[in-house]
């Protein structure tokens, strides 16, 4: 079985969760081609891999017409299924793949307006909340189904000697709890919450407490006037974005991911809780799918940073609850989101149309 995927960008948040997908794949004898823009860091990742890849770049992103070389590449691999990632590749490729007669199979990651897939012959949607979207705009709910975003559990395993390393680089004292929130810092993703959430908790908590923040982005200037306006400076880390993500994870006790609205899914989360990392998030999207509140992890109000220091303040100050349910939440992990299972998934969708065909 043959399947060329492809996405239009070449940095993507969920690229190393990606990768794992396609190397069990292609354990599974999937011959894979992938297919990425220039720049960024995916096509070296694939490079590390030693999975094959090409480089295109369309000359108008949004005239699918000018993207000759897609239909070159279709020609020369001759895939039996086509798998889309992102709206930009979705609406190119479901141009393209239709005119060649290969079925496009396309991931949905986010809320995407209508057109982008079009010509999908059947959508793969991260969360329960984004099947919702797609079905809202009128796509039949016989060519949908949910398929969640993989981890693998095994990479992401507590590594004692990585926890105490990054504790010294980034200066933090033995005895302090580190509460961790990563991603991009813009405005929706809720950081300026989390922040005044953390200033609530050290104003009402005897713990010895500081925040790790890690990304970068637009709201980044903004995030640290508030941190100062707060007087908090001491109280906050912020190493910017960094390209592996497990030894800051191992090195914390807490997640939050304190989204102002619906994450699509949130691969950060399950990264987490695949850590052992007692976990937080806003009940709204992804999340919902992910965490039983109270069991596996902690779900809180949209926008309430009350709410969010509520949290915090039971898991740092019952510890027995806070290692009860990173366990749960790590068991759950494993098995709810095993690469090796949905792996299993996807080649149960690219088998039915290669039957049809």
């Amino acid at each position: 079985m043959k399947i060329l995927h492809y996405v239009d960008e070449n940095r993507l948040a969920w690229g190393e969760t990606w990768i794992q997908l396609i190397k069990e794949l292609s354990r599974k004898q999937i011959q894979n081609y992938v297919v990425c823009k220039s720049g960024g860091t995916l096509a070296g990742r694939l490079k590390e891999e030693n999975l094959p890849f090409e480089i295109f770049d369309i000359p108008v992103s949004w005239l699918p017409q000018t993207g000759t070389k897609f239909r070159k590449i279709i020609a020369d691999f001759s895939p039996d299924v086509i798998h889309t990632r992102l709206s930009s590749a979705a609406r190119i490729a479901g141009y393209w793949g239709k005119r060649a007669g290969i079925p496009v199979v396309q991931t949905v990651d986010k809320f995407p307006k209508a057109h982008y897939h079009k010509d999908a012959a059947f959508l793969l949607t991260c969360s329960e909340s984004v099947r919702s979207h797609m079905e809202g705009l009128d796509f039949p709910a016989n060519k949908i189904t949910t398929i969640f975003n993989p981890v693998d559990s095994k990479l992401y395993l507590f590594d004692s000697i990585e926890a105490e390393n990054t504790r010294n680089k980034l200066g933090i004292l033995p005895d302090e709890k580190i509460i961790l929130g990563a991603g991009r810092f813009v405005d929706w993703k809720g950081f300026d919450n989390l922040i005044k959430a953390c200033k609530l908790l050290l104003d009402d908590s005897q713990q010895n407490v500081k925040l790790l923040l890690l990304g970068d982005g637009e709201e980044k200037n903004k995030l640290c006037g508030l941190i100062r306006s707060l007087g908090i400076e001491k109280k906050v880390i912020m190493p910017g974005f960094v390209q592996d993500i497990r030894p800051y994870l191992w090195a914390s006790d807490i997640f939050v991911l304190p989204s102002k609205e619906p994450e699509p899914f949130g691969i950060v989360l399950i990264e987490a809780m695949a850590s052992g990392l007692a976990s937080v998030a806003t009940k709204a999207g992804g999340p919902i799918d992910i965490i039983e509140d109270g069991i596996n992890g902690c779900l809180v109000e949209v926008d309430s940073c009350k709410d969010i220091a509520d949290k915090l303040k039971i898991l740092l100050e019952d510890e027995d609850y806070r290692v009860r349910i990173a366990k749960t939440g790590m068991d759950r992990v494993a098995y709810k989101f095993s690469v090796e299972e949905i792996a299993n998934r996807h080649i149960e969708i690219y088998s039915k149309f290669i039957r049809i065909s």
